[in-house]
């Protein structure tokens, strides 16, 4: 199944959901849509618009995986996270990502870089806000300064990643 919306799947939020997925590089044409803002050479993001990503369920982990990574996300995680990754040792943590709940267009990654409350410059090397702290305070910030704009409502989304082929 492929991933269309988080809107109204109130039961996987604070759950680890994996997705199968291609990676995303900052590419040129990337680049300038987001002002040349976001510095990372790759973007890990879970944004539909971005990459593909179809979701499987934790009992195919252990099999033949398809794509170039697998992604393990969290929708609004906990502060102290009583989850735990299938395979941990092989994931990575990459950050937290700020998600349209109705779109799953990335705040971050997929608004041309537009949001003056998004502290660009301390992006990490995935294009992610690195502490959730600061995720939590990027995302209350966004909806105040931009109560009309649907893309500032969104989910904090903390994401990592296994390099399957990499």
């Amino acid at each position: 199944m492929t991933i269309t919306t988080i809107k109204e799947d109130y039961r996987s939020f604070g759950f680890v959901r994996y997705f199968q997925s291609d990676r995303c590089i900052n590419h040129g044409t990337l680049r300038k849509f987001n002002q040349g803002k976001i510095k990372a050479n790759e973007l890990v993001t879970f944004d539909c618009g971005l990459m593909e990503l179809k979701e499987i369920e934790k009992s195919e982990i252990n099999l033949p995986l398809k794509g170039d990574q697998l992604l393990a996300i969290i929708v609004r995680p906990e502060i102290e996270p009583n989850y735990r990754l299938e395979q941990g040792q092989r994931f990575e943590f990459c950050g937290y990502d700020l998600v349209d709940i109705s779109t799953c267009i990335s705040a971050i990654t997929n608004c041309g870089a537009e949001f003056d409350s998004i502290d660009y410059e301390a992006l990490n090397q995935y294009g992610l806000i690195p502490s959730y702290r600061e995720a939590v305070n990027t995302q209350l910030d966004l909806h105040k300064k931009y109560p009309e704009e649907s893309h500032t409502y969104c989910e904090i989304v903390e994401i990592w990643r296994w390099l399957i082929n990499g």
